[in-house]
């Protein structure tokens, strides 16, 4: 049973500190019941908790492999007053990246890093360890870092061209929520071009002002707190998310699932009481721009007037009633100027 391993990890992990203590074993009573669950077969405990290296809001992303996907089981949770994230990998799709490894090459690059590190705490076929073993060992390897870097490149060059081909219409609203799902994608090839391994999206902008000493300048910084209007008054940005989030829970329901409006609320901290308002507002209008990427959305959706009408407080809360164009140009500019800086070598896709 999986809960055999939790006085070893509580030794190594906790040392004497409560919370960290409580958050543990709350990790391994959630785990327990997919331990024994007869269609999975092997349970791991990833993110930031997996890696030990967890903050008193950290959610849980529980890895579980399975022979086929269970539909029972939603990605977004929340159970036992904590987030769960639920990542479900095939049994058949593990066993043949592990015996099929020669060599760091793309085939990594499917699984999701929140394994990385993980705590396998039941793998009674022998599948879970073998993986983690040269996962961890070659997720930072050099053809890694770089294929990673570039497929974020690829993606944030996408949305850049996306942006400046709405701009060219006059479609500035829907250009700058291209442009922000672009600029997180540009944060990830920052963070694998210097080996940042990417970490708690609940604090993006604080490790991100934090990390600009690595990187060597703020402009992917304050590209982000401009696009993202991250720099307005404190209680204009509190009033603004809360006055959205029905809004917000009803489309998160219908794009992820049932569960996501409670996980939004309590696991990305919707009533903004941790300290790090600009990450979870950020957080808040990237989700939903990415929801509303979805097909059944019209792709011009921010211009068209009825949005305004139809979601008057959504629409503030993106920042749709008062951005102008000369704003989104400002920031494509901003954008081009902190991608140039990565890599100066490599041309953008306009």
């Amino acid at each position: 049973m999986c809960i055999s391993y939790l006085a070893e990890y509580l030794r190594k992990v906790c040392k004497g500190m409560d919370w960290k203590r409580r958050m543990v074993e709350t990790a391994y009573r959630i785990a327990e019941p997919f331990c024994n669950n007869p269609d999975i077969v092997g349970v791991a405990l990833g993110g930031s908790i997996g890696r030990g290296q967890m903050w008193k809001h950290s959610d849980l992303e529980l890895c579980i492999v399975v022979e086929s996907r269970l539909e029972e089981f939603q990605h977004f949770n929340y159970l036992d007053n904590m987030g769960v994230e639920i990542i479900q990998i095939t049994k058949s799709r593990m066993k043949e990246f592990t015996e099929q490894f020669d060599e760091p090459d793309q085939s990594l690059l499917g699984f999701p890093i929140q394994i990385y590190k993980c705590k396998v705490i039941h793998d009674p076929e022998h599948i879970l360890r073998p993986f983690k073993k040269l996962y961890d060992q070659y997720l930072f390897h050099e053809n890694i870092t770089q294929f990673k870097e570039e497929e974020a490149l690829k993606q944030a060059d996408t949305k850049l061209l996306k942006a400046k081909e709405h701009i060219a219409i006059g479609n500035y609203k829907t250009a700058a929520a291209h442009l922000r799902i672009g600029l997180n994608f540009l944060l990830l090839a920052y963070y694998w071009h210097h080996h940042i391994f990417p970490r708690s999206q609940n604090r993006t902008v604080y490790f991100l002002r934090k990390n600009s000493r690595i990187i060597g300048h703020t402009k992917l910084y304050d590209a982000f707190i401009r696009a993202f209007c991250l720099d307005q008054p404190g209680n204009r940005l509190k009033e603004g998310l809360w006055s959205a989030q029905p809004d917000i829970f009803k489309l998160s329901g219908a794009s992820w699932g049932s569960n996501s409006s409670v996980f939004l609320k309590n696991a990305v901290d919707g009533n903004l009481e941790w300290g790090h308002n600009q990450s979870i507002v950020y957080v808040y209008k990237y989700c939903v721009h990415r929801m509303h990427g979805h097909d059944s959305h019209p792709e011009d959706l921010y211009d068209q007037p009825e949005f305004a009408e139809q979601f008057p407080e959504l629409h503030h809360f993106l920042d749709m009633d008062t951005m102008t164009l000369e704003d989104v140009k400002d920031w494509i500019s901003m954008f081009e100027e902190s991608r140039g800086a990565l890599r100066p070598d490599s041309s953008i896709l306009v």
